[in-house]
């Protein structure tokens, strides 16, 4: 323990003062200095909290917005695909029935150009007379980057009597637009 060299009473650890003669124990330029008094401000917690909980609810509602714009799209394109998909199934269909007016129609909904279709479409008119498909219904659209797939299911009655058709079908991204790959065989 130190004592006070101007009246040799003890001092405490790191005194600054002498509590019994009241003078400095340590030289000016060694002591700290005391400032003017700064305001600190705390700020009001609550506001902070309602503007940190109303972005978490505006990044939310965005977050969703967006997903569920994604998704809606998705369903119309799919939508539109299956639409595309029954039309080019019954144009096929009703060129291989012996509907050759149908070959002119496909290249709206089949991938390629158009004089090639058409001329597949021709070689196989009447392939199979007669043959009327009854409701196509097309289901498991799948649709990925530039390709994708669909199932064509319906009944077709024909000369032969009544047959199932459950095929998978590709589709091919063109313009916008999801049509028929087809390869110029019968359904």
């Amino acid at each position: 323990m130190s004592s006070c060299p101007h009246c040799a009473a003890p001092l405490r650890p790191a005194a600054t003062f002498c509590l019994a003669c009241d003078r400095p124990v340590v030289d000016e330029t060694s002591r700290l200095s005391v400032g003017d008094a700064v305001h600190v401000s705390v700020g009001r917690p609550l506001v902070g909290l309602l503007v940190v909980v109303g972005c978490l609810v505006v990044i939310g509602a965005a977050t969703y917005g967006g997903v569920s714009f994604v998704h809606h799209r998705h369903e119309a394109t799919a939508r539109q695909a299956a639409a595309d998909v029954t039309r080019a199934a019954t144009l096929i269909l009703a060129a291989e029935g012996g509907h050759a007016a149908s070959c002119a129609r496909m290249s709206a909904v089949v991938a390629g150009p158009k004089a090639r279709i058409v001329r597949e479409c021709d070689s196989m008119v009447g392939h199979d007379p007669g043959a009327e498909p009854g409701t196509l219904h097309v289901d498991r659209v799948r649709l990925h980057g530039n390709a994708g797939s669909a199932r064509v299911r319906s009944t077709i009655s024909d000369r032969a009597g009544t047959h199932t058709l459950d095929r998978v079908l590709p589709l091919v991204h063109v313009r916008r637009e999801w049509l028929l790959r087809w390869d110029g065989a019968p359904l």
